[in-house]
């Protein structure tokens, strides 16, 4: 039970950091997550930046269908991902640093929740 749990928490947090990556490579986020204007490394980094966005989410995606199985795993993921967007999409609106620090916290987070799984 309490294995799960921390599985629960990884998918939203794998969520959350592909979400906060799409939004990474888009010019108007990048100025807010970075703080600066969009320059000529994020034209480089755009495509690596989605891909490995796309990456945390089939990441989250496969993570809650072991999880739960197909059908319930793509609701648990879909309801994640749900969440995962409005958080982002508050923190961009209203606090953009803290939206950044969580996508910064959310990696560590992902390797602490398999850890605990693992010892649970």
């Amino acid at each position: 039970m309490m294995k799960d749990t921390w599985l629960y928490l990884a998918v939203f947090a794998l969520a959350y950091l592909g979400l906060a990556s799409l939004a990474y490579g888009m010019e108007r986020h990048h100025r807010q997550l970075a703080r600066a204007h969009a320059s000529s490394v994020l034209a480089a980094l755009k495509r690596v930046t989605s891909l490995a966005a796309w990456g945390w989410l089939l990441a989250a995606l496969y993570l809650a269908i072991s999880l739960e199985g197909a059908g319930p795993g793509s609701v648990l993921w879909l309801g994640n991902l749900t969440a995962a967007a409005m958080l982002l999409a508050l923190l961009l609106t209203y606090a953009p640093g803290l939206a950044r620090r969580f996508a910064i916290v959310s990696l560590p987070l992902i390797v602490l929740t398999m850890v605990g799984a693992y010892w649970a």
